[in-house]
């Protein structure tokens, strides 16, 4: 039998020894991750944390770069907001390691970590902030617009 490779999503046909068309089709599967509702849920995946992305309204156990694990493991990659974490060195630019204030009032995404775990979130210290599951570094962008709109408002006024 001739054996044949195709592309994910094709549709094909091989010839077997008694000259037989045989019809197959390969379709490429993705995988959901598996929803969560605690971190303890994600502990048999090597890495991977309980956590909600901008994309997905569901905890799910993912990666630290939000992919799906493979085989139940995880490539070391930093890690993006809300994943847990040992120390900042883990974390993607902008975040930091820390426990975060779980209270009654807290998001339902943060409520799957227990109240001394650590994970990673905005470094708000050096002017990052949270907005739809991301960190943004908006507020140091209007700073130094307005630092360019001072120093030209002075050049103007100092020529004049």
């Amino acid at each position: 039998m001739t054996h044949a490779k195709l592309a994910s999503g094709s549709l094909g046909s091989v010839l077997n020894g008694t000259g037989i068309s045989l019809c197959f089709v390969t379709a490429k599967v993705e995988k959901i991750p598996r929803a969560c509702n605690r971190q303890a849920e994600c502990l048999g995946v090597s890495t991977a944390s309980c956590v909600r992305t901008h994309f997905d309204p569901v905890t799910r156990c993912l990666c630290g770069d939000n992919s799906p694990p493979l085989n139940g493991r995880c490539e070391p990659v930093s890690k993006s907001l809300y994943h847990a974490c040992s120390n900042s060195d883990e974390c993607n630019d902008g975040l930091i390691c820390f426990t975060p204030n779980i209270t009654g009032v807290s998001p339902l995404h943060l409520r799957v970590h227990a109240p001394t775990d650590k994970i990673c979130q905005c470094d708000t210290e050096n002017g990052y902030r949270e907005k739809e599951f991301a960190c943004s570094d908006a507020e140091i962008i209007q700073i130094s617009l307005l630092a360019v709109a001072l120093v030209t408002c002075l050049r103007k006024i100092l020529v004049n």
